[in-house]
């Protein structure tokens, strides 16, 4: 089911109950709907009451500075970390600097949202769903 949205992809699969989230670019000319893409992705968490997240980083472009990115993903986190959400799986980009910072959000919210990144969508899934 594709929840509607015009900045960026989000499928959810109530069977699963896991939200696919294809990541948008973030360039400078894009961070004023950055703010809103992150309540678009905390309401849909919380209005279908999701437990997993899957986000695809891979493809997207991130041209703004590292420190504005690392605000806007901690952000993401200590939000979700807020929802009822338990597992949140992310597959990886080439950018070990943007890695870092996921893992540094993911570090604020140990305890509350369980986070792993995958190189293989078939395994982040896997991940994502084994306790059903």
């Amino acid at each position: 089911m594709i929840i509607p949205n015009k900045f960026l992809k989000l499928d959810y699969n109530p069977t699963y109950d896991v939200l696919f989230v294809e990541w948008p670019n973030m360039h400078d000319y894009t961070m004023p709907e950055v703010s809103y893409i992150i309540d678009e992705v905390i309401d849909a968490v919380r209005s279908y009451d999701v437990k997993r997240i899957l986000t695809d980083t891979r493809q997207s472009k991130v041209t703004v500075p590292l420190e504005e990115y690392a605000k806007v993903v901690n952000q993401l986190a200590l939000q979700l970390a807020t929802t009822r959400l338990q597992k949140f799986a992310k597959l990886n980009t080439r950018d070990a600097d943007r890695e870092a910072i996921s893992s540094n959000a993911a570090a604020l919210v140990v305890g509350s949202v369980a986070y792993r990144s995958f190189d293989n969508i078939d395994e982040a899934i896997a991940w994502l769903t084994e306790s059903l």
